[in-house]
């Protein structure tokens, strides 16, 4: 039985959490100035940085801020563009209404993400990165990968024209974590500074 992570009290049947995942860690860090709340799901254990996981950010009003699947393994196509919108947009309208309404379309891109499976394998999985613009002034998204799966989600996110980067923390990305921690490399732009 599929497993749905619960937003604004209803199960949103577009954010999966694999069967086998429970919650491992529950921490407030910083984020735009906001004390958020990163939750992130794998198998039972400890935390291993990059390994299969889901994790969510909840804003300090419990909205739910991101939500990023490290773990789609499936094989199949891309949607096409006009489809990767309208799916993006109604995956908005589905977590916050309101805001969805201020958004205005940017552009897609075409991107993968990495993380390493249960067999030490590197899982790469392509996506079409769909963006959007706010109101406020953010930037916000949501990839989609093969099957028109739900990869991520994000919104509020800043970028610093200074240092030409995100100018938002990166809660959601282990190698921005370990670059934080002392443990790992800076990562180069367009990420965050740790």
């Amino acid at each position: 039985m599929t497993k749905y992570l619960n937003v604004n009290g209803k199960e949103n049947r577009n954010l999966v959490i694999p069967d086998d995942f429970v919650a491992v860690s529950r921490e407030q860090h910083p984020r735009n100035g906001e004390q958020v709340t990163v939750v992130r799901y794998q198998k039972e254990g400890p935390v291993v940085l990059n390994n299969a996981h889901v994790t969510v950010i909840y804003g300090s009003d419990n909205r739910l801020i991101s939500y990023n699947n490290f773990s789609f393994e499936e094989p199949g196509n891309l949607p096409r563009s006009q489809q990767a919108i309208n799916l993006a947009t109604q995956v908005f309208q589905s977590i916050d209404s309101a805001y969805a309404h201020q958004l205005s379309f940017m552009r897609i891109d075409q991107e993968t993400r990495t993380f390493t499976n249960d067999a030490g394998q590197l899982v790469t999985t392509p996506i079409l990165w769909v963006k959007f613009a706010h109101h406020n002034g953010s930037y916000n998204w949501v990839s989609i990968g093969p099957n028109n799966e739900i990869v991520e989600i994000e919104r509020e996110s800043r970028w610093d024209f200074g240092q030409w980067r995100r100018g938002t923390e990166e809660w959601n990305l282990d190698d921005w974590v370990l670059a934080r921690e002392g443990k790992g490399p800076q990562l180069k732009a367009p990420s965050a500074l740790a």
